[in-house]
C-alpha cells in the first residue's frame, strides 16, 4: 500500500517561544531589633529581611545580664516587635523565664517544694501567667504545703492587679518582688529559696 503521506512536504511546526520575564528581586536587608528604654534601647539583635514590617510581632529572647542587671545568664527576658523606628524595630517585654536547669538547684533534699501556676490581671487589664517555686527551710507536712499553696495564691492574687504589666515585671527582675512573697510566708512557714520561673503575658 502506497504511503499517502509520500511526496508532501512535512509541516513545519511553528515554535512560539514564550517571552521569559525576568522578575527583579527585591534585596534584602539587616534590621535591628532594639530593646524598649526601660532595657537601655540597645540592639538586642538583627535580622536579614526584605520589609522592616515583617519583624512586627517576631520574638526575640535575650539574657538578663545582657543589660547589665545581674550576670545570672539563665534568667531571661521575652522581647516582641512592636513598631519600626527609624528603619529598626522597637521591642516591647512580653515575658520573663528562668530555665529549668537553674530552677532545680534550689531544690534540696529534707526540704518541701511548693510549686504555683496561676492565670491572673494586672491593673492595665493584661492576663498574664505566673509560675513560682519555693522551698521550705525544713519538711513540713502535707497540711501545712497546702496552707502554704493558698496563701502564696491569695498574695499573688491582691499583688500582681495592684501594679501594670510593666511595673510587675520590672519588680520580678529586682527581685523586690520575691523578698515581699518570702517576707508574707513567714505567717506561715519560713521560705528558704524561691524563685518566679514565669511571668508572661497570656
Amino acid at each position: 500500500m502506497a504511503n499517502k503521506n509520500k511526496g508532501k512536504k512535512k509541516e513545519k511546526r511553528k515554535i512560539v517561544r514564550k517571552t521569559n520575564v525576568v522578575l527583579k528581586k527585591k534585596k534584602k536587608k539587616w534590621t535591628s531589633l532594639l530593646a524598649p528604654k526601660t532595657f537601655g534601647g540597645g540592639e538586642i539583635g538583627e535580622s536579614l529581611i526584605i520589609d522592616s514590617q515583617e519583624l512586627i510581632g517576631r520574638r526575640v529572647i535575650s539574657s538578663l545580664s545582657s543589660f547589665n542587671r545581674g550576670r545570672n545568664t539563665s534568667i531571661k527576658v521575652i522581647f516582641e516587635g512592636k513598631e519600626i523606628v527609624e528603619g529598626a524595630c522597637v521591642c516591647e517585654p512580653k515575658g520573663y523565664y528562668i530555665l529549668n536547669s537553674f530552677a532545680r538547684r534550689i531544690v534540696k533534699k529534707g526540704k518541701t517544694k511548693v510549686f504555683q501556676s496561676l492565670k491572673l490581671k494586672t491593673k492595665d487589664n493584661v492576663d498574664v501567667v505566673i509560675k513560682i517555686v519555693l522551698v521550705t527551710r525544713k519538711k513540713i507536712s502535707r497540711g501545712t504545703a497546702t496552707s502554704l499553696r493558698e496563701a502564696l495564691s491569695k498574695f499573688l492574687s491582691e499583688s500582681v492587679k495592684k501594679g501594670t504589666f510593666e511595673s510587675n515585671l520590672d519588680s520580678i527582675i529586682n527581685y523586690s518582688f520575691q523578698k515581699k512573697i518570702k517576707e508574707n510566708m513567714k505567717k506561715v512557714y519560713p521560705v528558704g529559696s524561691l524563685e518566679i520561673v514565669l511571668f508572661k503575658k497570656a
